[in-house]
């Protein structure tokens, strides 16, 4: 594990690791489950009102994880997009201004 981790309401534990997972852990420190990403997850985990769960990986991807029953998915969100501004333009570091 590498990221600092984020407490759910439930008492989940939510944790990045160098394996590229996102970890979800029971209270009692068991694995709940885990989310694959495409690298070393570094970013600690960030919790949306809606239970939406936030990460950041080294894969350059910023990741919405929601939960069905047990099975971490991608949420359905306007995040995680394609490219990566609201417009879809995909022009990393352009200027903010038309």
């Amino acid at each position: 594990m590498y990221s600092s981790p984020a407490l759910g309401a439930a008492g989940t534990i939510y944790v990045g690791s160098y394996d590229n997972n996102l970890y979800a852990l029971n209270p009692d420190g068991t694995e709940k489950w885990r989310f694959a990403t495409g690298s070393y997850v570094y970013s600690s985990p960030v919790l949306g009102v809606d239970g939406t769960i936030y990460v950041g990986s080294q894969d350059n991807n910023l990741y919405a994880v929601g939960v069905q029953g047990e099975t971490p998915q991608l949420a359905n969100t306007a995040w995680p997009m394609f490219r990566h501004d609201v417009r879809h333009t995909g022009r990393y570091g352009a200027p903010l201004w038309p």
